[in-house]
């Protein structure tokens, strides 16, 4: 399986120009450090780093199919996408739209399935990023011309379901999109974790090292899961997003809580049997 990323070049700070928008290449850079195992991706540890993503072989460089960075200032009505889309993309299985300019991704599915593309995923870390009517415009394209569709909010609430079989074949593949631990508990304290599958960002590997040799308590997420998210850091908007009813950081944050916390009873219920 390929993938095929369409993000934004790397932005300058700078004040906007008239009826333009800056887009902003954060979260699409750790994404991308992430899938290919960059090792200056995670500096947590600093020199009591033990090379904990080593183990997991995420190094999937050889599936990127490549990147297409568009401008990182664009106008705010982009008419004519073909100034900024090339006429054809590289061969690919999966497309990722990551903080794309709405005008430019109603065009991407058309242009992703003449190279192959069966599924186009287009996360949400920040509450501008993709409207709810641009979405619904997408979810018509996708079905009509027979692509897989998807949309988190954030992109590490992606999971698996039974009318995507190509984006769970992804999840599967790269070990990315809602996060899946095994935690090992021995005497009250957490011994061991195993990431099955990772926020795509990067962050839970550096949680699930760090919760090891803590103790097992009503409020572990409070005491040790936030900071350690908090630390890596989770870089989705704190911006109120309405569909949500709070941040799409926030709900990073209860991800990862639920997982750990799912993980530590699921530990518990193995160490009793």
């Amino acid at each position: 399986m390929r993938l095929f990323i369409i993000c934004p070049d790397k932005m300058i700070p700078k004040k906007a120009e008239p009826f333009c928008k800056l887009f902003d290449d954060n979260y699409a850079a750790r994404f991308i450090r992430h899938i290919v195992d960059d090792p200056s991706l995670c500096l947590g540890c600093a020199e009591k780093c033990d090379h904990c993503r080593y183990g997991y072989r995420i190094d999937f460089s050889g599936s990127l199919a490549g990147v297409l960075r568009l401008p990182s200032e664009l106008p705010l009505f982009a008419d004519d996408s073909s100034e900024y889309l090339p006429p054809s993309l590289p061969e690919h299985d999966v497309t990722i739209a990551i903080n794309v300019h709405e005008d430019l991704l109603t065009d991407i599915p058309a242009l992703a399935q003449k190279a192959g593309s069966r599924a186009l995923i287009v996360p949400s870390e920040a509450p501008e990023w993709v409207s709810r009517g641009c979405r619904r415009r997408l979810m018509e394209v996708c079905k009509e011309i027979g692509m897989e569709a998807s949309f988190p909010k954030p992109f590490c609430s992606l999971e698996e379901k039974p009318e995507h079989p190509v984006i769970n074949e992804f999840i599967r593949r790269f070990k990315v999109g809602k996060p899946k631990l095994k935690i090992f508990v021995h005497d009250g304290q957490i011994v061991n974790t195993q990431v099955d599958c990772c926020a795509p960002c990067g962050c839970t590997y550096f949680v699930a090292k760090n919760l090891v040799g803590k103790p097992v308590t009503p409020t572990i997420n409070e005491d040790h899961t936030a900071k350690y998210w908090h630390s890596y850091p989770c870089v989705a908007s704190m911006q109120m997003d309405a569909e949500l009813g709070d941040t799409i950081l926030h709900r990073g944050g209860y991800i990862h809580y639920s997982t750990v916390g799912a993980s530590v009873e699921e530990s518990k219920r193995r160490e009793r049997s």
